[in-house]
């Protein structure tokens, strides 16, 4: 009974000093995938996929929300944070210079597209003069076009502020992600879900959220196999927050959208 006792006693304990997962992120407003302010609660499909990994590993999860500066600057001068997510190998070069951070597999399929009002749907790249998007966000997609100054980029401070550029036709179309926007017409205004949509004529991107590390490249292999174990799960999170079937879902190996067939 006391070998029993003190074996809880010490199990108790480790659980108690297991080091808590430190995760860094952009602070930014993007849902329904995250919303991580200085001040707020983090959340989003995205924070819930970290607690669920930090859970997982017997650690409780601390996250930690900076502008994007700052945060690859914490990284590489500091021990304190584990991860970044999400995180991308296309991102942030020059923020990152010649540091060699390891990656995750993708975490979250993202697609980007290009939206429209309704009555504007299918008129071509050309009739696109104006593409508005969110400062900092860079248009992968219309690159060339941009490059060529056959398109003028014209940015504004948030997806709000697109929508009533959109409105008021000071901009053809705005680059964006499909599932932000239409939570940010659902949750802000009485639009309707279809009054913007993405069109499938016009560029769209495809990426991916990964976490990142300096110096933990063992907790990536274990958030890859938790990805692979946990992907059910995962597609039933995606449902939970309103992910599944947009474009980003059906990009994903188990799209939440085939599951939700399944079970009707």
């Amino acid at each position: 009974m006391k070998a029993a006792i003190l074996a809880l006693l010490l199990l108790f304990l480790s659980v108690c000093e297991a080091e808590p997962l430190r995760v860094g992120l952009e602070s930014q407003d993007y849902l329904p995938y995250y919303r991580a302010l200085p001040g707020r609660s983090a959340e989003g499909y995205a924070i819930a996929l970290l607690q669920r990994f930090a859970s997982s590993q017997g650690m409780s999860l601390e996250l930690e929300a900076l502008p994007i500066n700052r945060l690859h600057r914490n990284l590489q001068t500091t021990d304190r944070l584990m991860l970044v997510f999400p995180d991308n190998p296309a991102w942030s070069r020059q923020l990152k210079g010649d540091v060699r951070m390891h990656y995750s597999r993708p975490a979250i399929r993202i697609v980007d597209g290009s939206l429209v009002l309704r009555e504007h749907l299918g008129r071509g790249t050309d009739a696109v003069r104006r593409l508005g998007t969110v400062r900092g966000f860079t248009p992968e997609a219309w690159l060339q076009r941009l490059q060529e100054r056959q398109v003028q980029l014209v940015e504004a401070g948030d997806i709000g502020s697109l929508v009533r550029m959109l409105l008021r036709q000071r901009i053809d179309a705005l680059y964006a992600n499909p599932e932000v926007l239409r939570y940010y017409l659902a949750e802000h205004t009485d639009l309707g879900s279809d009054r913007v949509q993405m069109d499938p004529e016009l560029p769209l991107a495809r990426t991916a959220f990964h976490a990142s590390s300096l110096n933990h490249p063992q907790l990536l292999e274990a958030f890859d196999r938790f990805l692979a174990d946990q992907a059910a799960e995962l597609a039933r999170l995606r449902r939970e927050y309103g992910l599944a079937c947009g474009p980003s879902d059906q990009a994903e190996a188990l799209p939440a959208c085939n599951q939700a067939a399944e079970a009707r």
